[in-house]
Formats: C-alpha cells, structure tokens, sequence
C-alpha cells in the first residue's frame, strides 16, 4: 500500500469514527433510552444524516435558506413579533390575523406568516426584543394542522410520548453563541393560544403539546397558555387571553402607551376599482396559480384540482331533509386517496347572499367593476385574496369571502362601530361591541353576517328618523375584512379507492335551520339559514339532475319584496348564477385507516353520515372476501343509526350486498341499527352496543379467553363528538368492565391504550 493509500485510509478511518460517533451523540436516546430499539434501516439513515451535517462544514445549517428564514425577514421589515398560526378550517389564521393587528403600535410592529413556508431551524435565532407567537388549532384526534406539520413533528419527534422527543438540530445563529445541546432554545421567548373543541379527547392538544415542548427546550413563555372552547365561546377565550397577554408582550418589548399614537393600524387590505382587459378579469373562482400549467405542481389546498361531478342523487328522497351522495372525477390529477382520507370541497355563495352583501354596501350599481386586492402589508402572509390579477365585487363576495358568518364581538368593536355617524347606530353597535350577552342573544343567535348586521344598523338609524345621507356606511376595505377567505369543508370520502380508484364520493346532509331572533326574521331573506358547502351541493345535485329550475331571484332588493321560496321539503331555494359541473377538491390524508391484516376484527359505530368512512371501509373487506373467498376475515360490525328506518336508512340496499360477501369471509359481520323515532322510546347507537354486548366482547376477545388488556380489534367511530361519540365510549367501557369482571376505570385505561395503538379511532365533529 502505497504513503497516498494509507493517508486516504487513515482519513477514512477518521471521518467514519466521527460520523459514527455523531450519529450515536444525536441519536442516543433512540439507541440507548428507555429500553427502546431501532431498527437497521433507521440506524442507517442516523447515520447518513450524522454524515451530511459533518460533512457540509456548517453542521445544522447544512440545509439554511434565506427565502425561509423569517427572522432574517422579520429583521429587515423593521418587525419584532412573528404570529404564527397552525389552522385547518381558517379560524386560527384569522385570530393571528387580528391578534397581528390588535397589538400593533409603535413598540409592538408583528408581521404573522404560515409556518408551512417558513424553516422551524430559525426559531433559535429569535433574540432580546423579539418574541414568536403561537396560535394553534388541533385537528382530528390530537393532531397538528397540516400546515404545521413540519414544525410539530421537529418539536416533537416522538409523538406517543413528547417529553422524550429528541432535541431538534436548530441553526446556529451568527450573532448567538454556541446554543447549549439541550436547551437550545434559551433566550428565545413566545407566547402560545391554542383552539380547540372539549367535546374531543385530545383537547387543545397540538397547542400544549408545542407548549411542553418549547419550555423544556429552554424557550421563556409569556402569560399563560391560552386554551379556546369551540364548544363554549371561543371568541371569549380569545378575548380574554389577548387582554392578559398584549399587556405583557408590550411590557417585554419596552413599548410605551406613547407608542400607541404612533402608528395607526391600518387595513389588511387595499382594495381599488382598476381598468383592466377583461380577459384578466376572474369572475368564476378560479383558484391555484395561475401560472401553473397542467403536471407542474401537486394538486393540493392551495391548488385544488377541478373536478367533474359525474353523479349526485338524493339518498332520502321521501324524507324531510336531503341527505345527498356526490361524486367527483379525480382522473387525471395525480391525486390518490385511501378509505378515511377528507376530501377538501371550495364552494361558493350563494347569488342571495352576495346581492344582500352588495346592497348593504351600496355597490349594487358597481357589482362588476374590476378591482383588485392587495395586503396593506407589504410582509403579510397573504398578500393576494385570489391569485389572479383582478376579479370584481360580485365575484370576491361569491367565491373568495366567507360572508355567511357572524361578525365577532372583537370585530364589531374595531372594524365596524368606529364608522357609525348617528347616535342611533353607536347604540346598536356599542352594546353589541361591549356586552357579551348582548352579541350573544342578538347576533350569535340571529346569526347576523356582515350584510345582515350593516342592514340591521341602517334599519335603527332609519327608525330613530336619521337622514339617508348620515346613515352607517362602510368601507370596502373593512367589508373584506370583516369577511374571512373562502374555506375548503372537509367531507370523510365515503368510498374505497380499492374500488373507485378514480372516483371519490361525498355523503352529506343539506344544512338549513331558521335563526330564532325576531330581528333576524325582520331582516332580508328572512331568519332561514343556509350552510354554505351543502346548499351548493344541492343546487349542483339538483342541476346535474335536471330538476326544475330555480325561480329567479336578481337581488336582495327582490327578496326584501317576497316572502323565500320554499321547495316540497321545506327548504328555500338559493340560486346560482355560476354553477359549473365541476367542484375544486384536494385530498387531505387522515390517520383514519382499516387495519393491516384483514383477519383483525373492526367494529365500526357511524350513525347519520358518521357512515361514510364506514362505506368506505365495508367496501374494502367486501372487495377482499370477493377476491379471496377462502380466505378468513375478522369480524366486520357495523353499528349505523338515524332517525327511521323507511326515510333515513342510507344505503340500505348497498349495505346488505356489501355484507352478504363479507360474511363468506367473516360469518359473524353484520350491520345493526338503531332508528331512534322508529318506537316510542328513543333508541341509539350506544344501546345497541349494550344490547349486542356478547358479540360485541367477542369480536373485542379475537378468539382469546379473556381481554387482559386492550383488545387486538379495531373500533372506529364517526359523527357528533359532543354526545354520540362520548356515550359510544362510555357503553363500550362499560361493556368490558362487565365482561371481564374489572373495574370501569381499568376498562377505562385499556380503551385509552388502545387509542394510543390506534385502535380506536374517532372521525368527529361538533
């Protein structure tokens, strides 16, 4: 071997030792802690990522990115507060949008950013006098929201139990000493609000999670973690929490009450009528980047595919309310799904609802002008409301705003109540804006959108003799932000893709209620009440059928004049003027997942349309016994409840199909219902799990003598969260203690083990 050899070998020798030994220091508590081992192939991949970071010569900042960095951005916009929200349905990044502009002054200058385009790495660099906010949903059961996903799983690598995640590698900052290995986030301080729901086990858990995390890095928290109750008054908590904690950000920041007069919070958006070529002008929701063309980009929430709907019908078509099924063609966009995958629907306004938005702004007349949109904030997350270069009024209200919600008591006060010119609507405004029981009763349950609430003012300045001319009026620019963008809804598929690979299937029920104010009733369009998502899906429905045409309805002056059109189930009709044969989808992935091995039991618990992953699912083990009828199945019990069994027994004659074939794999399978007005005494799901409680524990046992622990079955359960999915839990608990001769709060911890193995799985909403 010749000197050069030998040298090139010792230096091997030396680099391997090194990487080898790196990968054990990062890696040790995998390797070494709590008795917990790893695998050849992950030992592995430690080992080449230990290797890339020595070998780059900058260690964790191997893989830095300016254009990623937000505190390098926050420095050069002058900003000493980054919000970052984690949100699923819009309602975080709306709080963090507000939060953003509520504490701005000039000693408090935020800028609030997505997560999902920004490196969690830099979170180390945040120094004295700059501070991170968190304002986080949870989604499903416990989880981070898309969009945070990276960061939690950063923060949290361990996500069955955190406290022993490992410590993330930041980036060391140039202007920072070395970051101590363990604490690595000393110095850096935040402050945390998270969103959530009491009627779901895991409660605020992505928030508290995230939380823990930070503080045992090192990370100095100011005021109390904030914990919203979708279930009680979110807004309220949100309120609350902002009061106890903007004080406390100010006071860290050094900021004065001088600061207060020097900056102005202005609008998040400009918004200004343009002459512009008609052919940029985007009037029917087009959505995604425009510059995009066909194959180069993933289709995704920011980039829905366009859909055709090949098929709709009406599942209860002598019942009192639609329960509808609607399919969409996925050919063609690369996107794929599995049985308990979400797909993503963007709907649209109705034309009632966006001509009554238009005329409590006073821009009937103007209703198609081309404008454009911009951030006032040259830093803002989002700087566009759509992606194109110019839309108009009419069509930012149909396709781009939420303009069916009601306006919060925050916004009242600061968006709206600062506009009115007569005593007679700062009274309105004020009472709703500083009472909390009075925006309760009056504006929570009248239900009063933005339009409602500008006609319900203008109606009290009129009936207290205020002129025309002196009369509330606001800004456009307030009117969009009073408005949150258009929200995707999530809808569990309720198909398999085993069998309709290119097709996925929505079940849904059509939403309409009647607010239960004497105002709401007074204003246009009545007191009705339309979910915005189903009562497009219905018109879509009914289109693609060729159902009788919608009465024309031109505008909310029209509706002032006639009473609402209702059809032979009661429901008022909405029109749409755009109504394509297409829908814009994504495919949002869910943990919701059959077992591996088909010889593992299921027992499934959807009553309403908590069926459809169950459909879902049955069709999967239905195909399996049709392609392998030899082969043995587990168990497959499918728990469905409605309200009767001749109006509401969706997919009744499918179901029996799909379960004669099962059977032939698994004799025991079978559906059994409960229809809770079909006697007199009101029967549902969690009786009839106590009433099969011996077929129920046997497919629980899984051909075992006794349980001993959490059961080796899968159980899945869809629908309501607030009462159906506790008393499942509940009957489902009970029934083990009984069986087993244990105490309920043993049976308790075997059924919270089996969460934690995900072999109980809750698909629920409130």
């Amino acid at each position: 071997m010749t000197a050069a050899a030998k040298v090139e070998w010792a230096d091997m020798m030396i680099v391997s030792g090194v990487v080898v030994g790196a990968a054990t220091f990062l890696f040790r508590k995998v390797l070494f802690g709590k008795g917990k081992a790893i695998d050849a192939p992950a030992a592995h991949k430690a080992a080449e990522m230990a290797a890339a970071a020595v070998g780059s010569g900058m260690g964790p900042k191997s893989d830095y990115s300016e254009a990623r960095d937000f505190v390098a951005k926050m420095r050069k916009a002058g900003k000493n507060v980054v919000v970052f929200y984690g949100s699923q349905t819009g309602t975080a990044e709306d709080f963090a949008t507000r939060l953003g502009k509520d504490m701005q002054s000039g000693g408090v200058r935020p800028m609030v950013l997505d997560p999902e385009s920004y490196d969690w790495q830099c979170l180390a660099s945040l120094g004295e006098g700059e501070l991170a906010v968190f304002v986080l949903a949870t989604s499903g059961e416990g989880e981070p929201t898309d969009n945070m996903e990276a960061w939690f799983d950063a923060l949290a690598s361990d996500r069955e139990s955190p406290e022993d995640s490992e410590t993330p590698m930041f980036h060391q900052p140039e202007d920072k000493d070395d970051l101590d290995p363990e604490m690595p986030l000393s110095g850096v301080t935040y402050a945390v609000f998270g969103l959530g729901n009491n009627t779901y086990e895991q409660f605020n858990h992505h928030a508290r999670v995230v939380d823990g995390r930070l503080r045992a890095l090192g990370a100095t928290r100011i005021g109390e973690r904030g914990e919203g109750d979708d279930d009680v008054d979110i807004e309220e908590d949100f309120s609350k929490w902002k009061a106890a904690t903007v004080p406390l950000i100010r006071e860290y920041l050094g900021a004065t009450d001088d600061d207060d007069q020097t900056q102005v919070p202005q609008p998040t958006w400009a918004v200004a009528e343009i002459d512009i070529d008609a052919a940029k002008v985007w009037t029917h929701g087009e959505m995604g980047d425009s510059g995009a063309s066909e194959g180069t980009a993933a289709y995704s929430i920011h980039r829905p595919f366009v859909a055709p709907i090949t098929a709709a019908a009406d599942l209860s078509p002598s019942g009192d309310r639609y329960v509808l099924h609607v399919e969409v063609d996925l050919e063609g966009s690369g996107m794929r799904y599995e049985a308990g995958d979400h797909i993503g629907v963007f709907a649209a306004n109705s034309d009632a609802e966006v001509d009554l938005m238009l005329h409590a702004l006073g821009l009937q007349d103007r209703a198609d002008a081309p404008i454009s949109v911009r951030a006032t904030d040259p830093f803002a997350a989002q700087q566009t409301l759509f992606p194109g270069a110019a839309t108009t009024y009419r069509a930012a209200f149909r396709h781009y705003l939420d303009i069916a919600a009601p306006v919060p008591r925050s916004q009242i006060a600061s968006l709206v109540l600062p506009h009115a010119r007569s005593d007679a609507a700062r009274e309105f405004l004020g009472q709703l804006a500083e009472d909390k029981d009075a925006h309760a009763a009056v504006v929570a349950a009248g239900c009063l959108t933005p339009a409602r609430l500008l006609i319900a003012v203008q109606q009290a300045e009129a009936a207290a003799g205020v002129p025309e001319s002196g009369r509330l009026v606001l800004p456009v620019a307030e009117a969009f932000e009073l408005c949150q963008r258009m929200q995707a809804r999530l809808y569990s598929i309720s198909s398999s893709a085993r069998v309709t690979p290119t097709r996925a299937s929505i079940t849904a029920v059509v939403l309409q209620y009647d607010a239960q104010t004497e105002l709401a009733s007074r204003l246009p369009l009545g007191a009705r009440r339309c979910g915005v998502a189903t009562n497009y899906l219905l018109a879509a429905t009914n289109k693609l059928n060729s159902g009788p045409s919608d009465p024309e309805v031109s505008s909310a002056v029209d509706a002032l004049k006639q009473p609402p059109i209702l059809d032979s189930k009661d429901h008022v009709i909405r029109p749409y003027a755009v109504l394509p044969p297409t829908l814009p989808v994504f495919i949002r992935r869910s943990t919701f997942r059959l077992p591996a091995d088909a010889a593992t039991p299921i027992i499934m618990v959807g009553p309403g349309t908590g069926l459809a992953p169950m459909r879902a699912f049955v069709q999967e083990r239905a195909l399996l016994a049709r392609e392998n009828p030899e082969k043995a199945q587990g168990t497959s019990l499918l728990f469905f409840g409605a309200r009767t069994s001749a109006h509401d027994f969706t997919y009744r004659e499918e179901l029996i199909s799909l379960f004669d074939d099962i059977k032939k794999a698994a004799p025991e399978s079978r559906v059994i219902t409960a229809f809770s007005r079909d006697q007199q005494q009101k029967i549902y799901v969690q009786h009839r799990l106590a009433e099969n409680a011996e077929l129920v524990y046997r497919t629980l046992l899984c051909g075992k003598d006794k349980l001993n622990g959490p059961s080796r079955a899968h159980i899945y359960v869809c629908g309501d969260a607030k009462m159906m999915a506790k008393d499942v839990a509940k009957a489902l608990v009970s029934l083990i203690s009984e069986r087993e001769g244990v105490s309920e709060d043993t049976a308790s911890k075997w059924v919270s083990e089996m969460r934690r193995l995900s072999r109980y799985q809750e698909d629920v909403w409130s």
